[in-house]
């Protein structure tokens, strides 16, 4: 089978903001390339894909490299635990290719490859399994780059892989997604590669004809996990005083019982999960993606910061003057919720990053 662009990231990945920057990539994609076959690439290391789904004998019984598994994969049936089976829903409904795996890889062949968006490439997490894959190697394609795509954890000092230095080196055009991410790349190439923006900021949420409005209104929404006890208590007054309930979405079999509802992977599809952000009165995250939408539809929000997470955002909260505010008091609800976010300003800052990041894929795309 032969396709003009596919694009791989982590497919079928049960994760809220792993799949709004899919889903994102890809409508970008197809609006800047019309005419043309723009998949996502229905791949995920077995060992990476066990990881979430092999809790049941089902999974057991069927190997992921047979053909009959990928076959059953998107079918409705009742043996699917429903968490599995909103996400598995809502990742059929973007356009990809077949299940491709190692045994029938040489079936499928790619004008371009883009890898990315998310951490992609964080060689270091022991269940991505050095996936060569998310570096493009083994695929049969004329050329491979990379859009937002992200080392993750890694230390710019690390010894990086053979497997690493060797696609790298071999891809046309590659950006990333922080800073450190192009201190690897510049390391490895010899060339900075631009930062660009998750692809989560380039398309319109706001107007996607998909978003469910919740029925709930005026609530403080909560997603992530690891909020310190001081962060929770002073939410639980914020809230108290601010007469609002606290809405929580289950991040990882999350069991708030401070907070005032708990909404659980089963109950929830991605588009839903999207529309409690947009709808929310304020917000209180400890995710990459809990921030990025945050921002997206301009709310106040409280940051409960990881190392980890920082990572991945510090730089760019630097850009928009917040950095700050989230560094000094990881604990201070009332202070980040009754903060002025000047949105003027930040919205210019990211008009401005997002203009140059559609330039970039405009430019991949047509050359």
């Amino acid at each position: 089978m032969k396709y003009d662009i596919g694009i791989l990231t982590f497919w079928n990945v049960p994760n809220y903001g792993t799949y709004a920057q899919a889903y994102a990539l890809q409508r970008v994609l197809q609006q800047l390339n019309k005419g043309k076959d723009v998949r996502q690439i229905a791949h995920l290391d077995r060992h990476h894909f066990n990881f979430y789904y092999d809790k049941k004998a089902y999974y057991r019984e069927c190997p992921i490299w047979k053909k009959s598994f990928w076959k059953s994969f998107f079918i409705k049936e009742n043996r699917y635990p429903s968490k599995e089976e909103e996400f598995i829903n809502a990742y059929a409904l973007i356009p990809h290719t077949d299940n491709i795996c190692d045994n029938n890889l040489k079936d499928f062949k790619f004008d371009k490859v883009f890898l990315g968006s998310d951490i992609v490439w964080d060689y270091s997490i022991k269940v991505f399994n050095d996936d060569p894959l998310l570096f493009g190697q083994g695929f049969d394609v004329d050329e491979v780059d990379a859009y937002a795509a992200s080392f993750g954890t890694v230390p710019v000092n690390a010894k990086v892989p053979d497997y690493v230095n060797s696609a790298l080196k071999k891809m046309k055009y590659i950006s990333v997604r922080d800073e450190r991410s192009a201190e690897i790349v510049k390391k490895i190439t010899g060339i900075k590669p631009p930062i660009v923006l998750d692809p989560s900021w380039l398309w319109d949420f706001d107007n996607d004809e998909n978003i469910i409005k919740p029925a709930e209104e005026d609530y403080i929404l909560v997603y992530g996990q690891d909020f310190t006890s001081v962060f929770i208590e002073n939410l639980r007054k914020y809230a108290n005083e601010s007469d609002k309930k606290i809405i929580a979405l289950d991040c990882n079999e999350d069991h708030y019982d401070w907070c005032d509802k708990m909404i659980a992977q089963a109950e929830l599809s991605p588009f839903q999960w999207i529309g409690y952000f947009k709808y929310a009165a304020s917000v209180a995250t400890s995710t990459f993606h809990g921030v990025t939408f945050s921002l997206i539809f301009n709310k106040k929000f409280a940051f409960c910061k990881t190392d980890f997470i920082m990572a991945k955002v510090d730089d760019f909260l630097k850009e928009l003057k917040l950095f700050d505010l989230f560094d000094k008091n990881q604990d201070d609800v009332f202070g980040m919720l009754g903060h002025n976010f000047n949105y003027n300003y930040i919205n210019k800052i990211i008009e401005k990053k997002r203009t140059a990041s559609l330039d970039f894929l405009r430019k991949v795309s047509c050359d």
